[in-house]
């Protein structure tokens, strides 16, 4: 007990002991034991305290960095008198040749002031000692912009030491690539794809954003911008807050793709929509076949272009519609399964179908041809309904398109009429029988019985050549 005794006071008494053997450039490690305002002191062996300037334990920002207590890495700059002065990097006290030369032997930092720019880079002041910084190292990515490094203090590492400290190179680069990978290394460790991460807009491209995620850049492409399809990236700016979500992360390639939309709801997992709905819309896009209408954002529908005009053909929809129209529409089908939404434009056109329409069952009309096809013909009567006329009721069913040219006038008889599906179905032999019925009513009714039977029959000749002159219309 005595001998265990004996070596806790010979331990207790070497640790009272201070060191008087420090050197300038020798790396040290203490305790942070007091913040003054402008001098803080580092707790170095036995009794011993080194001084250091304060702001070297806060940030950029003023922000300390360092707290009483905590354990400090540092470089010894002077000792003199018993006091010892020490700093974070060479460069922020009194520096000189050796301390420099040492740096370099032993890659510590330094801290240097950008004076010029001069022929290939620029010519940084440590302490009075003229150093060169080429521009491919002052930062990590070039910039025409060479005045924004003039005049301001940053930390650079020696990498040449020639003649005597005559020729002093030195790279800011290098310790902003091990500062990156650090903070990679961090971010690898701290974030995964599906999380919701709070960045900033680093830049604005066509393609879409370029956000920071405190280490590294991520790529918002602009399809994830916004559910919208009318998105631009003019709406956003550079610093930027914005919330994403980590859609996919390749570490060894270094690229992080995310997602602003993706953080939010899809629009079409809380619409309740109906049939019979009416919007006011925009037209986001129009192809041949009609033109879609943004409903709410992220959430469009489709315009047939038969479902463009209640009484004529529209032919393109750039007849009546252009990108960017605000339009009424009037919801007809909704598939939420398959996210599709069938509409038809509202116009200031009086519906047809919203007559008495009754009265035209087994009337005859008239139309012009507006489509042909194999099964038959389309006409477009003249009061604007649509109907249809099937081959079998065709007068001519062989070469349907020759015979039925588009814009042709012809005379239909109303078969059927399908309301609630805004359906006529014709006949164009059907409207010849009448007219040949009509015509040898008139014949009879306009000749009595009297006039003897071969009268009668030269009559029926008669009729027999008007009826075949009908036919041949």
């Amino acid at each position: 007990m005595a001998e265990l005794n004996n070596d806790f006071a010979k331990m207790f008494e070497e640790s009272l002991k201070t060191r008087d053997d420090y050197a300038p450039g020798d790396k040290i490690e203490g305790k942070v034991v007091f913040i003054g305002k402008e001098s803080s002191f580092i707790g170095l062996s036995g009794k011993t305290e080194a001084i250091i300037d304060t702001a070297e334990l806060m940030d950029e920002k003023g922000n300390f960095i360092y707290q009483k207590g905590d354990i400090i890495t540092a470089y010894i700059v002077s000792v003199r008198g018993g006091e010892v002065k020490v700093t974070t990097k060479l460069g922020a006290g009194e520096i000189n040749l050796d301390l420099l030369h040492l740096a370099y032997q032993n890659s510590i930092e330094v801290e240097g002031t950008v004076a010029e720019e001069v022929k290939g880079g620029f010519s940084v002041n440590i302490s009075g000692i003229r150093c060169f910084c080429p521009y491919s190292q002052i930062d990590l990515k070039s910039s025409d912009d060479k005045s924004q490094y003039i005049g301001k203090s940053f930390s650079f590492r020696i990498i040449e030491f020639k003649e005597n400290g005559k020729n002093i190179l030195l790279s800011r680069r290098i310790l902003l690539e091990e500062e990156q990978k650090e903070k990679e290394k961090n971010l690898r460790k701290s974030i995964a794809v599906g999380d919701i991460v709070n960045c900033k807009v680093a830049s604005i491209q066509n393609f879409g954003l370029f956000v920071d995620l405190g280490g590294m850049e991520g790529l918002v492409p602009k399809s994830e911008l916004s559910w919208g399809r009318d998105v631009s990236v003019e709406k956003f700016s550079v610093g930027q807050n914005v919330r994403c979500k980590i859609l996919t992360a390749d570490w060894d390639n270094k690229k992080i793709t995310l997602s602003i939309k993706q953080v939010e709801e899809e629009p079409w997992m809380k619409i309740n929509f109906s049939e019979g709905d009416i919007f006011n819309a925009k037209i986001v896009n129009i192809i041949p076949q009609g033109a879609f209408a943004e409903l709410t954002e992220g959430v469009e529908g489709f315009i047939h272009i038969s479902k463009m005009s209640l009484t004529k053909k529209i032919r393109r929809p750039e007849e009546i519609l252009k990108k960017g129209d605000l339009v009424n529409v009037r919801l007809l089908s909704i598939d939420k399964e398959k996210k599709k939404i069938s509409l038809e434009l509202i116009t200031d056109e009086a519906d047809p179908w919203a007559m008495p329409i009754d009265a035209l069952i087994d009337s005859t009309q008239t139309g012009i041809i507006e489509n042909t096809k194999s099964t038959g013909v389309s006409v477009r009567l003249q009061n604007g309904m649509l109907g249809f006329i099937p081959k079998g009721e065709l007068k001519s069913q062989n070469d349907i398109a020759k015979n039925y040219a588009t814009g042709k006038e012809i005379k239909v008889l109303v078969k059927e009429i399908d309301k609630e599906n805004k359906k006529l179905i014709l006949s164009e032999t059907g409207a010849l029988k009448k007219e040949e019925e009509s015509v040898y009513k008139n014949f009879i009714n306009s000749n009595n019985s009297s006039s003897g039977a071969t009268l009668g029959n030269l009559f029926k000749d008669k009729f027999d050549n008007i009826k075949n002159q009908v036919r041949e219309k």
